[in-house]
């Protein structure tokens, strides 16, 4: 990881921990740059458009005991990081069969819904969004699998789209639900110490905002950014499936226009 991006990462983890009350459970600061070093290892040379979603998901220490098989992912593509969190950057977290140990007290379900945008973003026809090579109903060989997802991202990097996320710590997965202040601050935090950094120095052309939510705490702060940017509902959002596939073919049109 760069010494700056580490040093940027650091110093918000610790103006959150400083700042949020005692009782709302946050990743360790192991986490937090697990999930950077997925994130980092995905940067485009030239980002074109970034995805900015609210945060991945809370991994308690047990989590971050287990790794992905090194046996099986690194013949694919070696080097890759293999500590698991629950960040979808990590192939780990929704495949069960590429970790060394499995968790029964909590399920590893991984957001689907975010490799249908990834897939989205790399498809050249809104009308096949080639999303049954990333899905386990659809695809059912682990192996085909994984290195469907792989040759995803690597598209995605070779295109310039890049996923960020606006807030350093998991926003939820840890069984409570987080009050509203504490998003806003913990969002407020990430963006003056880090989000906002790097997104000055990758200079997208345009940002789709995953999520009306960070869309709205965020708003002002995106204006004086000056880059284009468009939000786009979460996928879990409530709607039926035809409204959640428009607005996948949105973040293909957009992908297709700028990269």
């Amino acid at each position: 990881m760069d010494i700056d991006v580490g040093k940027n990462v650091e110093r918000a983890y610790q103006s959150i921990k400083e700042t949020v009350p005692d009782d709302m459970l946050i990743d360790s600061l192991e986490v937090v740059k697990q999930v950077e070093e997925y994130r980092q290892f995905w940067k485009p040379k030239i980002t074109k458009v970034a995805l900015l979603a609210e945060s991945h998901v809370y991994t308690d220490k047990r989590d971050f005991e287990i790794e992905c098989d090194r046996f099986i992912l690194h013949r694919i593509i070696p080097n890759y990081p293999l500590r698991f969190v629950r960040f979808v950057y990590c192939l780990g977290y929704g495949e069960d069969k590429l970790l060394t140990q499995k968790r029964v007290d909590i399920k590893n379900t991984g957001t689907p819904q975010y490799w249908k945008i990834f897939s989205s973003c790399i498809a050249e026809n809104e009308n096949d969004l080639g999303f049954e090579r990333i899905l386990s109903t659809k695809t059912t060989s682990f192996i085909k699998r994984i290195c469907n997802k792989i040759n995803v991202l690597q598209k995605m990097k070779e295109k310039g789209i890049w996923l960020l996320d606006a807030s350093i710590i998991s926003l939820y997965g840890t069984g409570k639900k987080n009050r509203e202040d504490f998003k806003r601050t913990v969002l407020e935090i990430s963006w003056k110490n880090h989000v906002s950094n790097v997104l000055k120095e990758v200079n997208p052309k345009h940002i789709i905002v995953i999520g009306k939510g960070v869309g709205k705490i965020l708003y002002f702060n995106l204006l004086k950014q000056g880059i284009p940017f468009t939000v786009i509902p979460q996928p879990q959002a409530r709607g039926n499936s035809e409204w959640q596939l428009k607005n996948y073919k949105k973040y293909q049109r957009i992908c297709s226009k700028w990269c």
